[in-house]
């Protein structure tokens, strides 16, 4: 059994809705007249309830409002500025391309980004490929070395650039980067698929779960020429972006020696 105090209010709660819902109905059908302000409040009320029951619908503050040039939001503005990057083939080969990022002012924490934009995934941007439509290049993805580099000097008046690289870092970068995979038709090895063959990233980079499996040997001779390929890009993309610097020096792990495997490319100044 409810209790009384609930019982009786409940009985007012109802007396009042129906008073109000016929009230609202006589007024609806012209049965009742009712006067401006009448007219007026209830037209207030109702108005204010339907605003913060948007607000409260699109988890909005409406009282963001009350803040000078808040209604609207602000367009985004895009801080980052356009560098040129090298991009390669995996051999010989390379082209700048067009990237954007928010560019460090500091010289050595600009060269990570660009070491770090070189080792990202190749691809043209809507001008670029219209431009090189009619080249045969195809951007291999190559090292992203960017993790592996120790420390950068800077010595002659910015015009010598020296790039210490951790070894072990390089060791497991190679090791864990994925080769494109080798197709073979009968007695003809090729590297790529053909260009009207459907690509798939994740088993073109898988290298070669199906069919004959490929020497040690040769694996690591086509990691270090990804390697190669991509420190040849990182020297024309620092020569590119600082035109003052006339020569860079490779060392490992501070001293002056020579990669296993690799072609002399890290044991000597490379110059402009």
């Amino acid at each position: 059994m409810l209790h009384p105090k609930i019982k009786e209010y409940s009985l007012i709660a109802k007396d009042n809705i129906n008073f109000w819902r016929t009230k609202f109905y006589n007024i609806g059908t012209e049965r009742e007249k009712s006067s401006r302000e009448f007219q007026f409040l209830f037209l207030s009320w109702f108005s204010l309830l339907l605003f913060f029951t948007f607000f409260i619908l699109t988890e909005k503050n409406p009282f963001n409002l009350l803040v000078p040039f808040n209604v609207f939001q602000w367009p985004s503005i895009d801080h980052r500025e356009e560098v040129k990057i090298f991009i390669s083939d995996g051999g010989e080969n390379q082209i700048p391309v067009n990237r954007k990022l928010l560019r460090n002012d500091d010289s050595i924490q600009f060269t990570y980004q660009l070491i770090g934009q070189v080792g990202a995934p190749p691809y043209f941007s809507v001008e670029e490929s219209a431009a090189t439509k009619d080249k045969l290049f195809n951007p291999k993805k190559l090292l992203d070395l960017q993790f592996a580099l120790k420390k950068i000097w800077v010595r002659d008046n910015g015009k010598r650039m020296i790039l210490d690289w951790n070894e072990s870092m390089l060791e497991s970068v190679m090791n864990e980067y994925r080769l494109p995979q080798i197709i073979r038709s009968g007695n003809e090895v090729e590297e790529e698929p053909s260009a009207n063959a459907p690509v798939d990233t994740t088993t073109y980079y898988s290298g070669g779960d199906i069919g004959q499996k490929e020497s040690e040997v040769v694996t690591r001779a086509r990691r270090t020429n990804a390697l190669n390929a991509t420190i040849r890009a990182i020297d024309a993309t620092i020569y590119l972006n600082f035109p003052e610097v006339k020569s860079i020096e490779h060392r490992l792990d501070g001293r002056v020696k020579n990669f296993p495997g690799l072609t002399p490319l890290l044991d000597a100044t490379n110059e402009k």
